[in-house]
């Protein structure tokens, strides 16, 4: 249990956090993979934007009317894109970590945890994909491969530090640790920036990857990113110099995915390199996934999912996560709403589910939360009274969706359902592809461990 003392006060932000608000960010500049796309951040862009989040944290709460209680735990719950180790990766920008005290208090905290296994277990969410970024260059002397393989090393010294998470590098073993009573973790790398050719990708696999978003915010040398994505934060533009679509390499690529049993997750591609992954994985039988995404249908934007491309990920097997984050699910229409719909708050998120379970069916939907992944969640009122603070207010959420005709038995499912996934992803697998790439040794980079 998570000690008052070790709580942090609503509205109030710690004081290391505070110190760092003051330190000068001069001007950013990132380049991914290599890659001649660039997205530059000003000293003026951030500013705004932390002023932005600041004001958003003053706004008064929106009335809170008849919600349905929480939820009690659900029979197996999945979170297919959730940030465990962030701490570790973003240093010392984002402070705190599962198991370790502090709990975001409001849902307008950016920089601190938001997760904790108790609060999981609560929610019944037990099946995660472990979401890892940034796979790109950000220190001294470590390439883009290396920055993802030692973010995998993390993931895995986390679970060591808190052995109520195991990591699972098939569906053996997360179903062992979920009889276990703990909490399964499969490895995902968020973008192949690092990824130049088929020798990374083993290298990925022999770390421990089980899962990968082929592109991230820009295109990479895999293929094309969704247009505009860093825009909703920054206020710069990060389009694509690349094809839309996958490259040569980033076909061959998800072969080798395919081949080694690796998840395909097409959550921030392009409309076009989504299409080409999926054409290559439904001629092999094999289901793939989008981990954290809302419907373009509620919120036109190419990073969320179109109603077209959800009911075909469904078809083929696969499933759809529905995310958290406030930007990609807002201005919900008036014709999507749910009764008594308030903007801004879980209320847009139940909108997005219950307009995803039309078209692909509630049985291929699962939580793609997002949570310490940098987004705001929803605001407090509507159908959550204290919003989506933390992994604290899931039961509230899925309370939601079930009172406004949400089946729970598709939320007791969902773990089953990506179990099923990767047991079907597997089975296509090669063996002697994955005995060749588990043999590979990365070579470690840990003298220019600095924060970023």
């Amino acid at each position: 249990m998570q000690s008052e003392s070790a709580k942090v006060n609503a509205g109030r932000t710690p004081r290391r956090a505070r110190a760092l608000a003051k330190a000068p960010l001069g001007a950013w500049e990132l380049t991914f993979g290599g890659h001649s796309t660039r997205a530059v951040v000003t000293t003026a862009q951030v500013r705004h934007s932390l002023a932005a989040f600041l004001l958003a944290g003053c706004l008064p709460a929106r009335p809170i009317g008849t919600v349905p209680p929480p939820s009690p735990a659900l029979k197996l719950g999945v979170d297919s894109h959730l940030h465990l180790s962030m701490s570790a990766a973003a240093k010392p920008i984002f402070l705190g970590e599962p198991g370790r005290g502090a709990l975001a208090s409001s849902p307008d905290q950016l920089l601190l945890n938001q997760v904790d296994a108790p609060s999981l277990e609560a929610a019944g969410v037990r099946l995660i994909l472990g979401a890892l970024w940034p796979p790109f260059a950000i220190r001294p002397a470590r390439s883009t491969t290396q920055e993802a393989l030692h973010q995998l090393e993390e993931l895995a010294l986390f679970a060591k530090r808190h052995p109520r998470f195991g990591i699972a590098r098939d569906a053996a073993r997360a179903r062992q640790l979920l009889a276990r009573g703990r909490i399964a973790v499969l490895p995902a790398i968020e973008g192949g920036e690092g990824i130049g050719s088929l020798e990374d990708l083993d290298l990925y696999y022999a770390a421990g990857a089980r899962a990968l978003t082929l592109v991230h915010f820009t295109g990479n040398r895999l293929g094309g990113a969704a247009h505009g994505q860093l825009g909703r934060v920054f206020g710069g533009s990060t389009e694509a110099r690349t094809p839309e679509g996958l490259t040569p390499l980033g076909r061959e690529v998800v072969r080798r995915m395919i081949k080694l049993g690796v998840v395909i997750d097409l959550a921030h591609a392009s409309d076009r390199a989504s299409l080409d992954a999926l054409s290559i994985a439904e001629a092999e039988g094999v289901p793939v996934i989008n981990s954290h995404t809302g419907a373009r249908a509620l919120t036109p934007m190419e990073r969320n999912i179109s109603d077209e491309l959800a009911a075909r990920i469904a078809h083929g097997g696969g499933v759809v996560g529905v995310t958290l984050f406030r930007s990609f699910v807002a201005g919900v229409p008036e014709g999507a709403r749910i009764p008594g719909h308030q903007p801004d708050t879980c209320d847009d998120v139940v909108a997005h589910w219950l307009h995803l379970a039309r078209v692909a069916g509630a049985e291929s939907l699962v939580l793609g939360s997002d949570l310490n992944g940098f987004v705001l969640r929803p605001r407090e009122g509507g159908s959550c009274p204290r919003g989506v603070r933390s992994s604290e207010d899931l039961p509230e959420l899925f309370a939601a969706l079930e009172a406004n005709g949400f089946p729970r038995s598709a939320l007791d499912a969902m773990g089953e359902r990506l179990l099923l996934v990767l047991e079907a992803v597997e089975a296509r697998a090669d063996p002697s592809v994955q005995a060749a790439a588990s043999s590979r040794k990365p070579t470690r980079v840990d003298l220019f461990d600095v924060p970023i």
